[in-house]
């Protein structure tokens, strides 16, 4: 009897324990994953639009480049026609 008395008293102390330290509900893991995996979310959202920014800003940059070249080669092109149209100018 003392041997029953006391694994009765014994397994309300352990079933009182396991719920003091038991882990959190379903429902709150549920929760807790479904709020990474929003953050996870946000801040990949946020680093696609920061990248899509700068790739933006870096293909602007090469336009205006690419512009800056061609006015370049466009001012060599202007030049070397009057330098041939006034040396043709002068040996006639």
């Amino acid at each position: 009897m003392r041997s029953t008395v006391a694994f009765g008293v014994g397994a309300l102390i352990g079933a009182g324990l396991a719920i003091l330290f038991a882990p959190k509900s379903i429902g709150r893991i549920r929760q807790g994953l479904a709020d990474k995996a929003t953050g996870s979310l946000e801040r990949g959202q946020a680093k696609v639009r920061e990248i899509t920014t700068q790739a933006i800003r870096v293909a602007d940059e090469a336009k205006n480049q690419v512009q800056r070249v061609q006015n370049a080669v466009d001012a060599g092109v202007r030049a070397f026609k009057q330098a041939t149209d006034s040396m043709s100018h002068r040996s006639s």
